[in-house]
């Protein structure tokens, strides 16, 4: 009788396992085929964006505009820009992205994704040494020093300016690259009609501490009391040592510093960026990520770039310059302080000077801030290239997508 009822006890047992074992194999299946219908309807989305961007991007070829990626060696290196404009006529205009080695979202993935002032200027995006696809390119290459970034712009211009057959240029520099772009204007004024500072960068240990004073009084004002103890913790900086700064940016990426914030969602578009490199024809999937990741972080960990960028003080460097220079920065950018901006402009000499607050921005510019931006940028270039006229509202794909998400 004993012996039966461990013979039935163990046919259950093995029963149950494989009960057990079925179902785990059918989950696992079910996980599996979920997987491959997102991934499938992932590469059939990015197939069909790719697809439209180069479509409208051919259209603009074909209608007396330009719209193309190219490699150009600056520097004995492979690097890409992105050209695109409507009217060849028109002048050119020379973006440098933000990072360091992060091209977003003024690399080269903004090609026919990102409307900004291609209607008057023939805009060219540019993914610096040690980002996106040119650090992709030349992935050993982390090792490199600010000189090296400068002497690849001045290349950079050189090309344009014989490529285009103009003798200047327009300059936009973005958050950290807009230490390149004053930079440039300080030593090659002759070789630039003007300079468009967004974010621009004065004087970062400065601009930290009085960062570094307003998230005490942001956390405190908030409640969040641990986050004033850490910060009480960390002292004020600067900080010499690696795991002090990354406390402080941990600490910091809990603030609004970065993004205004309304009705509890940030007001920028964050998925817009990740679709516009994600969606990129010119991008393979492995440059999508080495653009939106990959890049920076090794950038930041490798390179003597950012220890060179901390060391930036405009009100010492640079206190006269020969063109005309505008910035544009939001009111609660505590990241590049507006009130540094605002006390090194005052005793800046120059032709032409002037700064435009935007009231909807933070360090990232806002939806509605960037449209208010571009069109300043674009009222300003008409003054002096009259031809540069407004040409009819043409929608990007970046535009449809963007809709859809807000």
């Amino acid at each position: 009788m004993t012996h039966s009822f461990e013979r039935d006890s163990s046919k259950g047992e093995r029963r149950l396992k494989e009960v057990v074992l079925k179902m785990m194999i059918r989950c696992l299946i079910s996980i599996g085929l979920m997987i491959f219908l997102i991934s499938g309807g992932f590469f059939v989305m990015r197939q069909l964006f790719r697809q439209s961007i180069l479509s409208s991007a051919n259209e603009l070829n074909h209608t007396g505009g330009i719209s193309e990626v190219r490699e150009v060696l600056l520097g004995d290196m492979l690097q890409y820009i992105a050209i695109e404009g409507e009217n060849m006529d028109n002048p050119v205009c020379l973006f440098l992205h933000g990072g360091p080695g992060l091209s977003l979202p003024y690399g080269i993935s903004s090609r026919h994704q990102l409307e900004t002032i291609s209607s008057h200027c023939t805009v060219v995006y540019w993914d610096q040494r040690g980002a996106g696809k040119t650090y992709s390119t030349n992935p050993s290459d982390v090792s490199f020093t600010y000189e090296q970034v400068e002497a690849d712009a001045k290349e950079l211009i050189t090309y344009l300016r014989r490529e285009f057959e103009v003798d200047q240029i327009y300059l936009i520099g973005y958050s950290w690259g807009s230490v390149l772009g004053m930079r440039l204007v300080h030593e090659i004024p002759e070789q630039l009609y003007a300079y468009f500072g967004l974010s621009q960068v004065v004087h970062p240990l400065q601009s930290e501490q009085v960062l570094y004073d307003w998230l005490l009084d942001e956390f405190e004002s908030t409640g969040h009391h641990q986050l004033v103890s850490s910060l009480k913790q960390l002292g004020q900086p600067p900080y010499e040592q690696a795991s002090s700064q990354e406390t402080f940016q941990q600490i910091l990426n809990q603030s609004n510093a970065y993004v205004k914030w309304r009705e509890g969602l940030p007001n920028v578009n964050v998925l817009n960026w990740i679709r516009q490199v994600l969606a990129c024809p010119d991008l393979t999937l492995k440059e999508a990520y080495d653009t939106l990741i990959g890049a920076s972080h090794q950038t930041l960990q490798q390179s003597q770039y950012w220890s060179q960028l901390q060391a930036v003080n405009l009100f010492e460097e640079i206190k006269e310059v020969k063109i005309p220079i505008y910035f544009a920065t939001g009111v609660d950018d505590y990241i590049c302080s507006v009130s540094l901006l605002q006390s090194w402009v005052e005793q800046l000499q120059a032709p032409k000077k002037e700064v435009l607050i935007l009231d909807n921005s933070a360090h990232y510019f806002s939806n509605e801030d960037e449209s208010i931006i571009y069109q300043w940028m674009k009222d300003l270039i008409a003054k002096k290239f009259p031809q540069a006229e407004e040409a009819p509202d043409e929608t990007t794909v970046g535009d449809v997508f963007s809709n859809l998400l807000q």
